[in-house]
């Protein structure tokens, strides 16, 4: 570095002169103490804005002072200005070819540094190398083009022999699936003939009992005729054979009651599920056959469940003309593999077997949004994530640029929408631009620095109007339906309304940054509940930005201040932490934008440390990829993050853009 580029360095951006004190507000933007934050900070509401991405920031008890200094900066302020104008000057150091000093320049091949006469030999010396170079790679040429041929050849064969074993796995399915409804047709045959079986001895019973019904009856009216009877008056012996009858049936009658109470029943299906499933689980498997001669077969083994034994068999010939090999890393499962990681790769190991079944190939100039990835899938494709994908936008006001993006969602139909501080753009699954909407201002459809988005069932789009303190819901053209929300602490008031998101039942999330809380509103804009509070116990947040809902609907947020992802039931009841603050992996530095997978992974953006983590649904750290800068794959203070289909997008904030990986 120069003089005048260290010196742009220790430049305050508000008084233009030299850093006095400078302190580092949390969004990573530094001002001297005194005047610069001092002037600007609000002594009533005791906070301060920051006059780069206007930022509000909580004052320290003790002052502007108690904000972190820059300990950076301040090592650049300790350099004498004289030793930093030297920069400009001549090295003394002597010229690493002749030996003599003079004005030297500093080769960037070789970090030598060289007198202006000896430059042109060393340049031609540089180009000596390079030709020999050259003509060792143009002498590889015909071999890589041989290897080349030899897998396009072998990845051909592999697709023929991925879709007969396509076949052969439906045949066999289709099979169990004939035996079992042919199992599901015998059980309930054997269930109506049970049934009717039953049946005919209930109208047995029926008909018996309508039977003792009549003759009860009848016996008793003869008894009281036969009592009733003034004219006559019955014989002992007739009353005696009535008294013996009666006792008859009061015994019928009491056999009968306990005979029915013992010989109630219900008709009980026993599905033994557990067996079938374990079985299910167990069934087939999709392996590599063994190399027995210069043509391999490739077999598909199939083993019938439910205790049946079998082998079904598909062949199909690999031709493999010479030493076929990859350079894919060795693996047991299915990868997915991009269109062009799926060519030759080299290791340090030299050539492998390749053990690895490319399923799907995903071209990695043109995202595919459209295809669902669940599972194991989801997880291998996970270590293979830290290349960008695509990216599009950059820094100014014109369709289809950005001033500060921030929140990003995907619509039902897979278009990406992307809010920034002036303007709401939508772009459809190719990325490209399809529509913007809105303006400066606070007039319904107008923003004041919008920040999160997110798009309900409906295809309605939710939007946290920050500046404004309000919610405003659009249709999927961009039409302004509602709004709701107002400045203050109050239930339904917000103060900087950051991230936003929906639950099944249409429900609408918001992180009310700056009252460290969530509330919870319908789709017309009533206050339902709120949770939260200013701390860092388990059931409190410190300025809360971004959340997100998991499959189990349990609500994912970035609790920034307190550096860590706190997860809660709907209900607002705290379920796990993850993380603390720091560089190391599975740490954060004010995490920002998260999002959630089908499988309910975590992806977060670590906002401080300029990467996207993932973690498994029970905090267990899986991958991290990403790094400060501006080149492809690299991010400046990422916000917003969304993911469809194993796609993880992202709003790279400071560059202006969003990358797709």
């Amino acid at each position: 570095m120069n003089h005048p580029a260290i010196e742009q360095l220790l430049t305050c951006s508000v008084c233009l002169d030299r850093y006095r004190s400078p302190k580092l507000l949390p969004c990573q933007h530094t001002f001297c103490q005194e005047p610069c934050l001092k002037g600007i900070a609000d002594k009533i509401s005791r906070n301060v804005k920051c006059p780069e991405c206007r930022a509000v920031h909580k004052i320290p008890a003790e002052g502007v002072g108690g904000f972190p200094s820059n300990r950076t900066i301040l090592g650049f302020l300790e350099i004498p200005v004289e030793w930093i104008q030297t920069l400009q000057g001549s090295p003394s150091q002597p010229c690493q070819i002749c030996g003599e000093a003079k004005e030297l320049t500093s080769c960037t091949h070789c970090d030598k540094s060289v007198c202006d006469s000896c430059q042109h030999l060393h340049v031609e010396e540089l180009k000596m190398d390079l030709r020999k170079i050259a003509t060792k790679l143009r002498g590889a040429i015909p071999k890589i083009s041989k290897a080349l041929g030899t897998l396009e050849q072998k990845s051909f064969s592999m697709k023929q022999n991925q879709e007969a074993i396509k076949a052969e796995v439906e045949r066999s399915f289709e099979k169990l699936i004939t035996s079992l409804r042919v199992r599901e047709k015998g059980l309930i045959l054997e269930a109506e003939n049970l049934m009717q079986s039953e049946l005919r001895t209930l109208r047995f019973k029926q008909e018996h009992l309508e039977f003792m019904l009549a003759s009860i009856s009848s016996h008793c009216d003869c008894i009281e005729n036969q009592l009733n009877d003034l004219q006559r008056n019955p014989l002992a012996l007739e009353l005696v054979e009535l008294k013996t009858q009666s006792k008859d049936w009061t015994e019928q009658v009491e056999i009968l009651g306990q005979t029915e109470e013992d010989q109630f029943k219900l008709l009980k299906f026993t599905a033994n599920h557990a067996d079938i499933h374990s079985d299910t689980n167990k069934y087939g498997s999709v392996s590599w056959a063994n190399k027995s001669s210069p043509n391999r077969t490739c077999r598909y083994q199939v083993s019938d469940a439910f205790g049946q034994s079998g082998t079904s068999s598909t062949e199909v010939l690999l031709s493999q003309s010479g030493n076929t090999a990859a350079f894919l890393p060795r693996a047991t499962g299915n990868y997915l593999f991009s269109g062009r990681q799926a060519r030759l790769r080299h290791t340090n190991l030299g050539l492998v077997n390749a053990q690895a079944l490319v399923t799907e190939g995903l071209d990695s100039e043109r995202p595919r949004l459209g295809l669902p990835l669940y599972g194991h899938q989801l997880l291998l494709l996970y270590q293979l994530k830290g290349a960008m994908r695509c990216k599009f936008g950059s820094r100014g006001s014109d369709l289809g640029h950005f001033t500060w993006p921030r929140g990003v969602a995907v619509t039902p139909e897979g278009n990406i929408v992307v809010a920034d501080s002036s303007n709401h753009r939508m772009f459809d699954r190719e990325c490209r631009f399809l529509r913007a909407f809105g303006s400066y201002g606070n007039s319904d459809g107008e923003f004041d620095c919008l920040a999160g988005v997110t798009v309900n069932s409906q295809g309605w789009i939710i939007i946290a109007d920050r500046y404004n303190h309000r919610i405003q819901i659009f249709d999927n053209e961009g039409r302004f339906i509602r709004k709701f929300g107002q400045e203050g602490a109050g239930e339904g008031q917000l103060s900087y309304p950051w991230g936003v998101a929906t639950d099944r039942l249409g429900l609408i999330y918001i992180c009310d940054k700056d009252n460290h809380r969530v509330q919870v509103f319908t789709l017309d804009g009533c206050y339902v509940r709120k949770f939260g509070q200013l701390g860092n116990r388990e059931d409190q947040l410190e300025h809360p930005h971004y959340l997100a809902f998991s499959p189990e609907q349990k609500i994912v947020i970035s609790d920034s201040g307190n550096h860590r992802i706190v997860v809660y039931d709907k209900d607002g009841r705290f379920l796990l932490k993850i993380g603390s603050e720091g560089t190391a992996t599975g740490q954060f530095k004010y995490p920002r934008g998260v999002a959630v997978d089908s499988k309910g992974n975590i992806i977060v953006g670590d906002s401080g440390n300029n990467r996207i983590q993932i973690f498994h649904r029970d905090g267990t750290f899986l991958k991290s990829f990403g790094s400060w800068g501006t080149g492809d794959g690299q991010l400046k203070g990422l916000e917003g993050l969304a993911f469809q289909n194993g796609n993880i997008i992202v709003s790279d904030r400071e560059n202006h853009r969003i990358q797709i990986f």
